[in-house]
């Protein structure tokens, strides 16, 4: 209990200097996740790296915080810088923009004008009309709520960029004059996330030959569980997860029978760790005789079962960035609740955060899947689900 408590206050300190750091010096872009952040007296910097994790060469993290698993100062004002970054660049979120198919819902005519305003506790609203079939409908895919469309953007964005419930309520209020209880803030999430994923689940990726197959301890009710994951070599899509109280084959089974569906072949080659439930599982799921090179009745066609940590380092490297935003909210409280994380995580994974691998795309980009507008990928996912 103690030692808990040393390692809060020594975690809450450094917070505080990493406050302080920022308001004499700005850190400054090396490059893409990369940063110098400037010494508390100036007289040097360190360089602090955010490929898929936290990293920082200074001394204090080199010998202290990694051991102990707490970030330096240095890693601690980055963290800060972009969260702040990131709250600027929402101000400047255009939530008042037009959207761009103006279609009738009904007749799917272009033929439309404005017919006043809808006026109710929503909020208003503007209303038109089809000259073809008469129709009145509001365009906004985002119905029956405070704000647009753009505004339930803007909230996504914000939470998945690291930003905390009550971060949101207090944006939307300061910048937009919106009054909502963070308990809204987390049902508009909620919401239209799993709306999304109802969407989401109909795409098949353009997957390769070769899958990641591995497993991560998560918090849920306080208690270590198994989130199950799956990934594609060449696309780094995640083709599916789930969560388990404990790892028999009867659970590795079942992650591999969720990831058939979306392959768009055969895998040659799956990577694990030394679990002995996958080897039954691979070979029962694939019909896979067992050795160290498995072969197919085609003697072309091999299934590789890896046992090397690098064989398997793109899933860990996965793991490290979930990791950052599960240590966020500390863990899940019910089952219920940790399912529907890692599903949105999945489609927040897969198709709206950039990948540094790829210049910029995303693994579902990578992977073929188009979704209209890839400057708003959120706006283009809300309006894509609200038809389904």
């Amino acid at each position: 209990m103690n030692a808990n408590t040393d390692l809060k206050k020594l975690s809450d300190d450094r917070k505080a200097r990493a406050s302080a750091l920022l308001n004499d010096r700005v850190p400054e872009a090396v490059s893409s996740g990369v940063y110098l952040v400037p010494s508390s007296d100036g007289t040097k910097k360190y360089t602090v790296s955010h490929i898929d994790a936290y990293s920082c060469d200074c001394p204090d993290y080199q010998f202290r915080g990694k051991e102990k698993g707490l970030y330096c100062k240095h890693i601690d004002a980055i963290i800060l810088f972009n969260k702040l970054k990131n709250k600027v660049e929402m101000d400047a979120f255009d939530v008042d923009e037009v959207l761009d198919e103006r279609i009738c819902p009904n007749c799917k005519s272009d033929k439309l004008i404005q017919k006043g305003m809808r006026k109710n506790k929503s909020g208003d609203k503007q209303k038109y009309k089809c000259l073809e079939c008469c129709a009145f409908f509001v365009l906004d895919p985002a119905k029956g709520i405070k704000g647009n469309a753009r505004m339930v953007c803007l909230v996504l964005d914000m939470y998945y960029k690291g930003n905390s419930l009550r971060d949101i309520q207090d944006t939307l209020y300061k910048n937009f004059g919106l009054k909502l209880h963070h308990e809204t803030v987390r049902r508009w999430i909620n919401r239209f996330m799993s709306r999304i994923n109802d969407y989401t689940n109909t795409l098949k990726p353009q997957t390769s030959e070769r899958i990641h197959i591995d497993e991560q301890a998560v918090k849920v009710k306080g208690v270590n569980e198994w989130c199950w994951n799956v990934l594609d070599n060449k696309t780094r899509f995640l083709l599916a997860n789930q969560i388990t109280k404990k790892r028999f084959i009867s659970d590795a089974r079942s992650i591999i029978q969720k990831t058939k569906p979306y392959l768009s072949q055969k895998p040659t080659e799956i990577a694990t760790d030394k679990g002995q439930f996958y080897k039954k599982a691979i070979r029962r799921e694939f019909m896979a005789g067992w050795h160290k090179i498995h072969s197919y009745s085609e003697p072309d066609e091999t299934l590789l079962h890896a046992t090397s940590k690098m064989d398997n380092q793109l899933i860990e490297r996965y793991h490290a960035t979930f990791r950052e935003r599960d240590k966020v909210i500390r863990g899940q409280k019910n089952e219920k609740g940790a399912e529907r994380y890692i599903d949105n995580w999945k489609t927040y994974y897969n198709y709206i955060k950039p990948h540094m691998t790829f210049n910029g795309l995303t693994p579902s980009q990578v992977a073929g899947i188009s979704i209209g507008n890839e400057r708003n990928r959120w706006l283009s996912l809300i309006k894509l689900s609200s038809h389904l």
